[in-house]
């Protein structure tokens, strides 16, 4: 038998407009059956706003509250302002309460309240509780509906507990111990509960050792400790290590997508959008980008500055602006190598404030050894083109001082940033440019002073 193979976005799309245009609510219906809730969720950003609409009103309940988990923020809020706010509240009753709590906090007030009211008491609670932790925290993120065992229970009596356990915890890859305050004091791999003699108990097969986070610990932290650990979810405690909920692999991958797009976005230059590119009108983007490009705008006056500053020298010898462009762009792309390399490196903490003199040495002797190759090619480009010695050496020596200063900005801006508690990727990429043009210039025509004697 042939394998049955998935038809492609497009095809679906095409489907569905054309059993929408024929009105066929039944085939439509039976069609979006046959679809995985994430490829419906996709299917769903292809369309316009009525069509999201009426498709996603012939969903299932539950197949409608996985389908809002997986699609963009703003079709999201699109769709959930769009329908009733009773069909709303039913769709994030059975959803996980991490997730329904992402989606009300991105509503208008007047409406998340609104729908908090309709939910179930019990489930509104619990989003609410979830509400009260700053954005981009543990407590926003974590799952409090988690299996836990009393350390002082016996492998049969956890058994028993596991039997008649919530169907909708989040998961029982791991089951987390306890203590009578509610503490976290260890974890127990389910395989090793299943193993063991029914009268052992758990605090003694559990792991004592536990590695959680704080309810407050920044969504960056916790996904570069998921990633360090390997771990599929991490425990969530408060400050008096009393076990609040766990944060899972899922939601991880959605923190470093997120991280990741903001970084891009603001290592270019930009403010990180809200929404998707083609969402975001045309006056959002201009807004987005015009501070900065306004700012370097400002500060490139200093590349001007210090040409005027040199314009005798630059009249004595108009060879000189030959090899401008080829100076500022080396630096500034040496510049751009260690830079992107010390974010992605002071992001996952693998270089903290403590290491700057080591990562300095290293970056000084890398810096160095670039700077003498690059040198070493612009003193053969000069000599090729038959232009005099001396300004060969002076290009040579600008290249090794302008890759070596590249080198150690790109080392210290990052760190210097996260120290502050500026995002790195904010003010990395733009200054980096501005700094490597002016001072590039600087050095070149310092150096052009002293070994051509202008």
């Amino acid at each position: 038998m042939a394998p049955h193979m998935t038809p492609g976005l497009y095809e679906v799309q095409a489907r569905v407009e054309q059993l929408l245009e024929a009105q066929d609510f039944n085939g439509l219906l039976e069609f979006l059956r046959s679809q995985h809730p994430a490829d419906i969720a996709d299917l769903l950003e292809l369309l316009n706003e009525s069509q999201r609409v009426e498709i996603f009103q012939l969903l299932q309940v539950d197949v409608a509250a996985e389908v809002l988990d997986e699609t963009l923020t703003e079709i999201t809020r699109e769709l959930v302002e769009a329908i009733p706010a009773q069909q709303v509240a039913d769709l994030l009753d059975v959803m996980p309460m991490d997730d329904a709590a992402e989606i009300l906090s991105e509503l208008p007030e007047d409406r998340a309240d609104d729908i908090l009211e309709l939910m179930e008491p019990e489930e509104a609670a619990e989003v609410e509780a979830l509400l009260a932790y700053p954005e981009e925290t543990a407590g926003r993120l974590m799952t409090t509906n988690v299996a836990r065992l009393d350390a002082t229970w016996t492998v049969a009596e956890a058994l028993d507990y596991m039997r008649n356990i919530d169907p909708d915890v989040e998961t029982l890859s791991y089951l987390y111990a306890i203590n009578g305050n509610g503490q976290l004091v260890g974890v127990v791999p389910i395989w090793r509960m299943l193993t063991s003699p029914p009268t052992r108990r758990i605090k003694d097969i559990m792991e004592p050792d536990v590695i959680s986070v704080s309810v407050y610990t920044d969504q960056e932290e916790v996904a570069r400790v998921v990633s360090q650990y390997d771990f599929f979810a991490i425990p969530v405690v408060d400050p008096d290590d009393r076990l609040l909920g766990i944060i899972t692999h899922d939601d991880v991958i959605d923190i470093l997508q997120e991280e990741f797009t903001e970084d891009v976005q603001r290592f270019g230059g930009s403010v990180p959008l809200e929404h998707t590119y083609l969402s975001t009108s045309i006056p959002a983007m201009v807004r987005k980008r015009v501070g900065w490009l306004l700012l370097l705008f400002l500060t490139a006056t200093l590349t001007g500055a210090v040409m005027q500053l040199f314009e005798r020298e630059l009249q004595a010898a108009v060879a000189l602006t030959v090899f401008i462009p080829l100076l500022i762009g080396t630096g500034g792309n040496a510049g751009y190598q260690i830079t992107a390399t010390m974010i992605r490196a002071v992001a996952t903490g693998e270089v903290r404030f403590s290491d700057v003199w080591t990562v300095m040495a290293r970056e000084f002797l890398t810096g160095l050894l670039l700077g003498v190759i690059m040198g070493s090619a612009g003193l053969g480009m000069a000599l090729f083109w038959r232009l005099p010695l001396e300004l060969g050496l002076t290009v040579a020596a600008a290249l090794v001082a302008l890759v070596l200063w590249a080198n150690m900005m790109g080392v210290l801006l990052p760190i210097i940033a996260a120290r502050l508690r500026v995002d790195p990727a904010v003010i990395s990429g733009p200054v980096m440019s501005t700094l490597v043009d002016a001072t590039g210039l600087l050095i070149y025509f310092s150096l052009a002073r002293v070994i051509m004697g202008l």
